[in-house]
């Protein structure tokens, strides 16, 4: 365990600063009155439940981070057959909460890690770093940068899931985590999934995202047909021309060209797809849409 270790007065220059960091055993938490800063806290191989009077009770698996706001009464209670560590980090700052909060890590309920091993080593090389007393105040704050860029990054989206890797919401509102082991395999297919689906309109090869999880396209391609029956081309392919038909369905007056420079794709290409993944084109859909559209407009006239 790495004991609680509280850094010095902060510049008041600093827009975001280090307040402490630390990892201890599973052990409850009672904090009536929260915390002068920002907590973000990192389960490694343990659970338990946070509570927060007032939002509600989640539950907190190995591999995940749970961010409380300044101030915020919360407590962590361990189950009773948990054994695993939990790290922290305390952030401060007049940017802390909008930096947070930019790169989507505010959020109300635990999320998922990728590569949780990789951002637990960057917390400890930063503990004994402040321990040794080797890293000045605003080197910190370089490196808490980095690592919130870091965690915005390997966050895994709660929609994200492969056979079980993910969270799922109990009737209760808590949310659920398996206690399975951390898969290098899964963890980059779940990566690669989240990629493209935040970047499928963008000009997103399947190459870029194989350099992204750090495995070669044909590695990756193994991936997605053992788990999805399809390759990675593929996968992305249907997942572009599943947001266009959303897109046309919420934009009835749309062209076909917009349709598909909204996902990326060359027209006469998109046409071709599109028909063959729904059995019709794009420009029938939208000529029924609009005859939909119409017929409301009339009736409601």
């Amino acid at each position: 365990m790495l004991a609680f270790r509280l850094t010095g007065l902060p510049d008041s220059r600093l827009p975001l600063y280090l307040y402490c960091v630390g990892t201890q055993e599973e052990k409850v938490l009672h904090r009536p009155d929260g915390f002068p800063v920002y907590q973000l806290f990192l389960s490694r191989g343990g659970e338990g439940q946070f509570w927060i009077p007032g939002k509600g009770t989640w539950t907190m698996g190995a591999g995940q981070l749970f961010i409380v706001e300044p101030g915020i009464a919360h407590e962590y209670v361990p189950h009773s057959k948990s054994k695993g560590e939990l790290g922290y980090i305390g952030i401060g700052g007049a940017s802390a909460g909008s930096v947070l909060q930019s790169t989507g890590l505010l959020q109300n309920e635990p999320c998922h890690i990728s590569g949780f091993e990789v951002i637990w080593s960057r917390m400890t090389n930063l503990w004994h770093a402040l321990d040794q007393g080797v890293t000045e105040m605003w080197d910190t704050s370089i490196l808490i940068y980095q690592l919130i860029l870091d965690l915005a990054q390997s966050k895994i989206p709660s929609d994200v899931g492969i056979g079980g890797i993910g969270s799922s919401r109990a009737q209760d509102g808590t949310v659920k985590h398996s206690n399975r082991e951390s898969d290098p395999s899964k963890d980059a297919l779940v990566r690669a999934v989240a990629l493209m689906h935040t970047h499928y309109q963008d000009d997103l090869l399947l190459k870029h995202v194989a350099d992204a999880v750090g495995y070669s396209v044909q590695h990756l391609n193994r991936l997605f047909h053992h788990h999805y029956g399809v390759t990675g081309h593929q996968y992305m392919q249907r997942l572009r021309l599943q947001k266009a038909s959303e897109w046309l369905d919420k934009h009835p007056r749309a062209s076909v060209r917009e349709a598909a420079e909204t996902v990326g794709m060359e027209v006469n290409y998109f046409i071709r797809m599109f028909k063959r993944e729904f059995g019709e084109t794009p420009g029938k859909g939208i000529k029924h849409r609009n005859q939909l559209q119409m017929e409301k407009d009339l009736t409601s006239s």
